[in-house]
């Protein structure tokens, strides 16, 4: 393995990592960023291409502390002030890797035999994104699928919110509605939306084999028209004394639920 040392934060290299911290930087790159070692374990678990590792200066020091064991052909160390700027922690773990963003389309997704999709539709905030992902892996979802207005999948935060889940995970981006709508139908999926005001309640539903499931925005949820394309709408009942669920929770609380049902857990 080489060694490479960079100590100029003005570097080119050094600039491009900086670069994914937005958005606009990582689809122009077509890269995102992987933080610490325990992600990036799991990334390389998961066969998610690494393309450039660096380290701290006192990481490197400390003689690379649980860092994965992998082929790497060249390893980069920067000062401990420049690596900071590499960084999109308050506290960095002295390890970041870049990593090859994965693409996937709807079509391939839409042949599993048993697909369980989840529709994260215009989600914001990068935590829920990353609970929802979470939760799909631990319960047997078979892809994410976001529509156009959702929160960047490969952005730090959610990349850290959901510990490693969307390594595993298909991800399809920016898929417009009614598009994916039409694609559910054509290819026999049912789509089910869940709403708080529903009449039908989560308990009392049939779930089949193959199933997409959306959770709509946080604060507006779906748009009427869209919810009026869904094959059915539930509820999850919830006490009086509690207005409504987190998006995220409520993700968590039906996965849970279908997969009891379908006798994967328990």
């Amino acid at each position: 393995m080489q060694i490479k040392e960079i100590a100029s934060s003005a570097n080119p290299l050094l600039k491009n990592v900086r670069s994914l911290h937005d958005r606009s930087g990582r689809k122009k790159a077509g890269l995102f960023l992987v933080e610490g070692a325990k992600l990036l374990e799991e990334a390389l678990k998961n066969g998610i291409e690494i393309v450039d590792v660096f380290v701290s200066r006192s990481f490197w020091q400390d003689g690379l502390p649980e860092m994965p064991q992998f082929d790497l052909e060249e390893l980069v160390v920067v000062e401990d002030n420049v690596f900071n700027q590499l960084a999109t922690t308050e506290t960095p773990q002295g390890i970041l890797a870049t990593a090859e963003i994965s693409k996937h389309e709807l079509a391939d997704v839409l042949k599993e035999e048993n697909a369980l999709l989840l529709v994260a539709d215009t989600v914001q905030d990068p935590g829920n994104l990353g609970t929802i992902a979470r939760a799909g892996l631990a319960f047997g979802a078979t892809a994410l699928v976001l529509t156009k207005g959702t929160v960047d999948p490969f952005s730090p935060k959610v990349i850290r919110s959901a510990m490693g889940a969307l390594f595993a995970l298909p991800v399809v981006c920016d898929v417009p509605f009614d598009e994916l709508a039409d694609e559910l139908k054509q290819h026999q999926i049912p789509l089910y939306a869940l709403d708080q005001d529903a009449e039908q309640s989560l308990w009392t539903a049939e779930f089949p084999s193959r199933l997409a499931l959306v959770f709509g925005n946080e604060g507006n949820g779906m748009k009427d028209e869209d919810m009026a394309k869904a094959d059915k709408v539930l509820s999850i009942p919830i006490s009086e004394r509690s207005e409504s669920l987190n998006v995220a929770m409520a993700a968590s609380i039906t996965l849970s639920y279908i997969s009891s049902k379908r006798g994967m857990a328990g």
